[in-house]
């Protein structure tokens, strides 16, 4: 902006002479004044040095008036007490029913362990548990954040008491550990965990990953788990113990320079935060601390927030679940200071990813690595798309549709969510999550269920977070996102809309339960677009013209309306940008999953060649069954094919 001095990198990338990449730091000169930037429209060079080298870098500043324009929020969701996805037998009901009683049988003694063993207090005879939170592990300490959130969401959704009096006696006895960890005078005061702060010095002198391992992931959680049993569940005791870690917190990381910051954040897991920088902007909206807010912008991480503003895609090598969630903080930090810098960065990062980065089922990443963009079809592996890369995916999408009310964007999400989600939680109440979905040949899914790792976490708070899109609202519409069996309810309890899919495939009704006074926009996937129909009470709509990928209904829908859609269910050939040689198949909205055990990619069918068997969405090629990829259990199965 005109008569301001502008932000510019501290580090670049560079290509070395024996042809690798890497970042270099780079200084600029120190004595620029803000009248050489007080024309709009011009271009001005500044030239810099990359330091230890005898090499020049230009950076090019374009002068504007002011601030790009960045929209204002215009919907929002409405809260999971609202929806309900009781009673229904499809695969979401399934899914949550399972969950629902995974939370009652786990022992919370368990999930506690780890903080009472910490400073020496009484275990009450629980057993540890074990993969990564088993009692020496580095990241010991984030299921139990989990496991707050999933409990939290449950009271939300249920009503149930059961999870209300699981979740306050946890949070009670974290109360215990926060103040038991102070009087030991070996803490710092506010501090919480399943460990010692030894982990957290050992990041500020640059400790590599597996020394030490991501020690504000591990405390994201316990934060973020807290924070839903306060806002979700009504825990004040849960607020006061974030008060005082977001304290500790500031007082911990403002006392360091920021070279030291853009270090640690840009380290190899070590550094990986989670979403400390949203989960500070949200505990400084219940508290209305300056110094929490500060302490968000002590995780902003110049590495990937730069390129993203100026939309130049550095992700390639990256590790996307570590970034995933920090731009998440970036649309946190938008909402709350309403910079459009955060803005530019969080829609170019979703277009970024969408655009040359996903799989066919919405996923990203192998082996939890972002690799150059369009080759995903060179990575069809059994360590491809990490379920908490698409679970943080969907929760970046759900912000930037507040803002712009996107239909495209609820296609990523349906897609995702239907695809990948859906798919990667076991049939059984074992809590279980895949922690990556294979995509390569004859794969089958493992949930590793002794484990607890961070997708079994994320896993935990998935099955309610189904519900957080189907509904949205603004001043003048009642939004209907996705397409999912569920009843809407109003303030008092009184149902509002009914979504239930019918006997033929591919019909849903919108049922009317009370007079509706604002209009309705219903979201018609871009896979359903091709001849589909609409009618209201049994009469067809002659005009189904769409906006943004939404059907708009007028304002004036009574109790007893039935709004029915008809979308055409076809199979279809779903082409690779990144690979002309491998496609998808698809019928409706559902990936197909060929059941095979040969490991070498087989050729795709004919659509003709595909047909119907034994009840709904079961099928057959050439004597291969075949059947949407979230009904897979633990068959060996194909989604990627040679191309016929």
């Amino acid at each position: 902006v005109k008569n301001t001095l502008p932000s510019l990198p501290a580090t670049v990338d560079v290509t070395y002479e024996n042809g690798t990449t890497g970042k270099e730091k780079v200084t600029w000169p120190t004595n620029l004044k803000a009248d050489q930037f007080a024309t709009a429209g011009d271009k001005v060079e500044v030239t810099g040095t990359i330091v230890d080298y005898d090499v020049e870098v230009k950076a090019t500043v374009k002068v504007t008036d002011t601030k790009s324009e960045a929209p204002a929020t215009v919907t929002t969701e409405f809260a999971l007490s609202d929806i309900s996805l009781d009673g229904t037998d499809t695969i979401y009901g399934q899914n949550m029913a399972r969950d629902l009683e995974y939370l009652k049988v786990m022992d919370a003694d368990r999930m506690l362990y780890n903080f009472r063993k910490t400073f020496g207090a009484d275990t009450k005879g629980a057993k540890p548990l074990t993969g990564w939170e088993e009692p020496t592990g580095l990241l010991r300490g984030h299921s139990t954040g989990h496991f707050l959130s999933a409990l939290a969401q449950a009271y939300a959704s249920t009503g149930e008491a059961a999870y209300k009096e699981k979740m306050d006696y946890m949070v009670a006895e974290l109360k215990k550990c926060q103040d038991a960890f102070a009087a030991t005078g070996k803490y710092h005061r506010g501090f919480l965990s399943a460990y010692s702060e030894e982990q957290f010095d050992l990041l500020e002198v640059y400790t590599k990953y597996p020394e030490i391992w991501a020690p504000y992931y591990t405390l994201d959680k316990i934060m973020s788990g807290l924070y839903d049993c306060h806002v979700l569940a009504g825990n004040e005791t849960a607020k006061e113990i974030l008060d005082l870690m977001g304290d500790w917190v500031y007082d911990r990381l403002s006392r360091l320079p920021k070279e030291t910051l853009d270090k640690m954040w840009a380290m190899y897991i070590a550094g990986e935060f989670g979403g400390m920088l949203g989960t500070m902007v949200k505990v400084y909206e219940l508290t209305g601390k300056e110094n929490h807010l500060k302490a968000a912008k002590l995780f902003e991480n110049e590495k990937l927030f730069y390129p993203m503003e100026e939309e130049c895609d550095t992700l390639e090598d990256m590790h996307a679940n570590q970034h995933i969630p920090q731009i998440i903080g970036a649309m946190d930090l938008y909402r709350a200071t309403g910079d459009e810098i955060y803005w530019e960065i969080g829609k170019n990062f979703w277009n970024i990813v969408t655009g040359g980065h996903t799989y066919c089922i919405g996923g990203v990443g192998e082996t939890e690595m972002f690799h150059r963009a369009n080759t995903t079809c060179s990575y069809l592996t059994d360590k491809a798309a990490e379920s908490c890369a698409s679970y943080n995916m969907l929760r970046l999408t759900s912000q930037l549709f507040e803002y712009t009310r996107s239909g495209n964007l609820m296609d990523y999400y349906d897609n995702t969510l239907r695809n990948h989600i859906l798919t990667s939680s076991s049939h059984k109440c074992d809590g279980g999550t895949t922690y990556f979905l294979p995509l390569g040949p004859g794969g089958r899914k493992e949930f590793f269920l002794s484990e607890n790792s961070c997708c079994h976490g994320t896993g935990m708070e998935s099955r309610f977070r189904y519900m957080e899109n189907i509904y949205a609202q603004d001043e003048d519409a009642l939004y209907i996102n996705l397409l999912v069996d569920s009843v809407l309810t109003d303030e008092n309890g009184k149902a509002m809309i009914e979504l239930q899919s019918v006997d033929e495939e591919g019909v849903m009704e919108i049922r009317c339960q009370k007079d509706q006074k604002k209009v309705l926009k219903i979201h018609i996937p871009a896979w359903g677009q091709k001849d589909f129909n609409v009618s209201v009470n049994g009469k067809v709509l002659a005009d189904t013209e769409l906006h943004d990928g939404y059907m708009v209904i007028d304002a004036d829908s009574k109790a007893g309306d039935v709004i029915r859609l008809e979308l055409p269910m076809e199979f279809r050939v779903l082409d690779n940008k990144s690979d002309a040689a491998f496609v998808n198949l698809a019928y409706g909205p559902y990936i197909l999953a060929a059941l095979s055990e040969e490991k070498e990619f087989i050729t795709a069918p004919a659509v003709e060649e595909i047909h119907m068997v034994d009840g709904k969405l079961q099928f057959e090629a050439n004597g291969m069954k075949m059947i949407p990829l979230p009904k897979v259990d633990m068959e060996a199965y194909h989604v990627y094919f040679h191309k016929e």
